[in-house]
């Protein structure tokens, strides 16, 4: 039985284990450290938006957890990290089973690569969320393997079902529902001598698993919608599925197979990247495809015939294009850094042909071995570079409760404050934070939601300061202040400046802005 195959095998406890090493080590501080944020702060008991943004899985996942522990949601850092790591972990198994990656060494610098991901790190920054979202992915992975295995009609059909599910968790599931098809075609090409007709009728068996499973993901979005008679938001191009014009495409995919060359430094759109190799890391990146080409040729060589060659070469070169799919569903600058993980699976190419490649000669080898070293560096790099995100937003959140804080004490010492005065913020966006304490201390982060100097101007700001500082004003209607109670605010001096706190009308006004 399948099962037992699964309980056999030792590479399930090794990348368990490793993967927990490999989490604890980038994730420990936002495992073990509360962070709330951001969003994390109006979702604090949910899994986020779902179907105004097309996630109509994500929405169905939470209740199913909401029933399983008879509670609601809430946004555990340590329970859902661990989670989160096992879903990820899983799906790498899956990977290295199938494509049968057994090097020790390999596997562990793949756990290395798939948990400490930035990716990861931007999801560990929306906790109450993570599990749901990697298990989604470990969704589309699981369908693939189910198909590849057993290969008959009822696989194909669960195989579109999955993959339909892991879009509608979110839809930057597809990169990875299109690289796990490619490489596991790959291995199968790799394996056998196929003819060009049995090559096209399983690409086209391929496109066909992706046409079912979006055709599956739009009828139940459409549904969905129904149902909870809501409507697509506006949002980084959800609410028309990415759609744009020929010339607009042609674009997209020429950004596609430049941004896996040479990610981008940041991307000017309220500073969010999905730069997934950031500092040095590229520089790594570039010598691991190198290494990899190299090992191509060797791969090549090996084939034997003009046909496999060509077939191989073919599915090795679109590769990049379906793991930076992402920059094809949408603009560049509306890709998030949680969209990114589909460039994560390149690593499982690299370490593929390691595997198959490493010994085919004493230059093969060291090649190799360079290889897995590679892996191993950039997963350490990206565990660094994890534990400064969380680094940094630790003393943001550290910076903002004592800001508020501050802000609380002055507040409730003016004279004729009570717990029923109700309070005008004006300018609440727009706080000074000239004198952020960040500010010099990190190199840029653009990766949200770790970006800026401050959160003190945080969209949540008010329901962060409710949270941590237990304060949480009757706030004034927009008619509260008389014309002449206006004139005295354009008077008043900003925050922190003597002043800047009054009562007028009978309403607290705290001016942070003109």
């Amino acid at each position: 039985m399948i099962s037992d195959g699964f309980l056999k095998d030792k590479r399930l406890p090794l990348i368990m284990l490793a993967s927990l090493i490999w989490g604890i080590v980038a994730h420990g501080m936002a495992m073990f450290v509360k962070f709330s944020y951001h969003d994390d702060v109006p979702w604090f008991n949910g899994v986020g938006e779902t179907y105004g943004l097309g996630r109509w899985f994500l929405a169905i996942e939470s209740r199913i957890t909401e029933a399983l522990w008879g509670s609601m949601d809430y946004s555990v850092p340590a329970f859902n990290g661990v989670l989160t790591i096992a879903g990820i972990a899983f799906t790498l198994y899956l990977l290295c089973r199938k494509l049968e990656i057994k090097d020790r060494l390999l596997i562990v610098s793949l756990c290395g690569v798939f948990v400490c991901f930035p990716s990861v790190t931007n999801i560990f920054g929306f906790i109450f969320t993570a599990p749901q979202y990697y298990v989604g992915a470990m969704f589309g992975v699981a369908g693939a393997y189910l198909l590849y295995t057993y290969d008959n009609v009822p696989t194909f059909l669960i195989c579109t079902f999955l993959m339909a599910l892991s879009v509608g968790v979110y839809q930057s599931n597809i990169p990875v529902n299109l690289m796990v098809l490619l490489l596991f075609m790959l291995d199968r090409v790799c394996s056998t001598d196929m003819k060009w007709k049995e090559y096209i009728i399983l690409a086209l068996k391929n496109a066909l698993v992706c046409v079912c499973f979006m055709g599956q993901y739009f009828l139940y979005n459409l549904i969905s919608l129904k149902a909870a008679n809501a409507v697509m938001y506006d949002y980084k191009g959800v609410n028309s599925f990415g759609y744009s014009s020929p010339e607009a495409y042609i674009y997209r995919i020429y950004t596609a197979y430049k941004r896996f060359i040479k990610p981008a430094d940041h991307i000017n759109y309220d500073g969010v990247s999905n730069n997934m190799f950031p500092w040095n890391i590229k520089y790594f990146h570039m010598l691991l495809i190198a290494a990899t080409l190299i090992l191509i040729v060797y791969l090549l060589r090996s084939s034997g015939t003009l046909t496999k060659i060509a077939q191989i070469s073919i599915l090795i070169a679109v590769s990049p294009l379906f793991a930076y799919f992402v920059y094809v569903m949408v603009d560049e600058d509306d890709a998030h850094g949680g969209m990114g993980y589909g460039a994560a699976f390149m690593f499982i190419l690299a370490a593929y042909i390691i595997e198959r490649t490493r010994e085919y000669g004493r230059t093969a080898r060291i090649t190799a071995n360079a290889g897995i070293a590679l892996m191993l560096v950039i997963g350490l790099m990206f565990a660094r570079y994890a534990n400064i995100c969380y680094l940094k937003v630790q003393v943001m959140q550290t910076e903002a409760i004592s800001y508020y804080n501050r802000l609380i004490a002055r507040i409730e010492s003016v004279d004729g404050y009570t717990a029923d005065t109700p309070v005008a913020y004006i300018g609440g966006n727009q706080k000074n934070e000239d004198e952020a304490s960040v500010e010099g201390l990190f190199d840029p982060i653009y990766l949200p939601p770790f970006q800026g100097n401050s959160i003190i101007n945080d969209f949540s700001w008010k329901e962060t300061m409710r949270l941590w500082c237990g304060f949480s004003p009757v706030i004034a209607e927009d008619d509260a202040l008389s014309e002449t109670g206006q004139e005295q605010i354009t008077q008043m001096p900003c925050y922190p400046a003597s002043g800047s706190i009054k009562m007028i009308d009978d309403v607290l006004v705290v001016k942070f802005a003109e």
